[in-house]
């Protein structure tokens, strides 16, 4: 009597373990859900703003610059220059994200 009391226990305590191991993968599945949900709607509103970008015509700004003017700003490196500070602004920017860091400085 006394062993089959040990294993119903043994058992029970067997299935509250699995009862946990599935609360807690049922509780991953909604945070995963959560987070998935908040990501579509985050494309939604990029693929939005998207459409306030559609009249800005850059090209036909670069194409009415004189010669002259295009001419120096390839002597003084602007084109590289440009680059640079463009790779510096976007490394800054995803070191500001890495955690523990304060977002402003």
């Amino acid at each position: 009597m006394l062993e089959w009391l040990a294993k119903t226990w043994v058992d029970f305590q067997q299935f509250l373990y699995s009862i946990l191991l599935t609360l807690l993968d049922a509780l991953k599945d909604l945070f995963y859900f959560i987070f998935e949900i908040f990501m579509d709607l985050v494309v939604v509103i990029l693929e939005g703003m998207g459409a306030l970008f559609e009249g800005l015509d850059i090209s036909g700004y670069i194409n009415g610059i004189p010669p002259n003017v295009a001419y120096y700003m390839g002597a003084v490196g602007l084109g590289e220059a440009t680059g640079m500070i463009i790779t510096s602004l976007t490394i800054r920017f995803m070191l500001q994200l890495v955690p523990f860091t304060r977002l402003g400085s």
